[in-house]
């Protein structure tokens, strides 16, 4: 079983700058659940429709996690910096404890290799509480800064490849492997970040 969560409660929660971090983790987990069960590996997609503040969240978020029984726990999110920029920064993958650093390595690598994200690695963390109090291994996923409009622009073109990648290494940690997935239609419009001016770039927003 890959028990997967949406980071916060819905949009316009979490971080915000050229992506609204709340949105896109519903967004990402979502995809991952339809990628999984295309492949008819066991999962489940959790999102809290009903907490108004980050502790209610944070702890009813670990509660549904903590019923299922077996596999792995993972976790969407999008990090954030102080400042807006247009660097490129990256994406990371957080752990309770080193017991779990190499799949946080690999799924980070692989997103990395796939989309040209930076590649920031497994960072432990035993401080968040969904990575303390979630009783199975956990996974939680930062896919890149919300503040930088490199990552951002990235993350916009390259959003199935990234949802493929991710689905295909948490089905490798618990022994699986996916079939074929049908890819879902990518927007018309998608802005190639790397042909834009700095002053263009960080004028892509949504």
């Amino acid at each position: 079983m890959i028990t997967i969560s949406a980071g916060h409660f819905g949009k316009g929660t979490g971080a915000n700058g050229f992506l609204d971090e709340g949105a896109e983790n519903i967004r990402v987990t979502k995809r991952l659940g339809e990628i999984l069960s295309s492949s008819k590996i066991p999962n489940k997609m959790i999102f809290d429709t009903v907490n108004k503040n980050k502790n209610n969240n944070v702890n009813w978020l670990v509660t549904q996690h903590n019923l299922t029984s077996g596999g792995i726990d993972v976790q969407i999110h999008f990090n954030s910096s102080a400042g807006s920029h247009s660097k490129g920064i990256g994406v990371e993958v957080l752990v309770y404890d080193d017991r779990t650093v190499s799949g946080a390595k690999a799924i980070a690598k692989a997103i990395s290799d796939v989309s040209g994200l930076k590649n920031r690695g497994a960072k432990i963390r035993p401080d968040l509480g969904f990575l303390r109090m979630t009783r199975k291994p956990a996974y939680l996923i930062e896919v890149c800064f919300v503040n930088d409009s490199v990552d951002s622009a990235i993350y916009r073109r390259d959003f199935e490849k990234i949802c493929q990648t991710i689905a295909k290494e948490l089905a490798k940690l618990i022994g699986r492997s996916l079939t074929v997935a049908k890819p879902v239609e990518q927007p018309k419009e998608v802005v190639d970040v790397f042909k834009l001016s700095d002053t263009a770039r960080n004028d892509c927003r949504e």
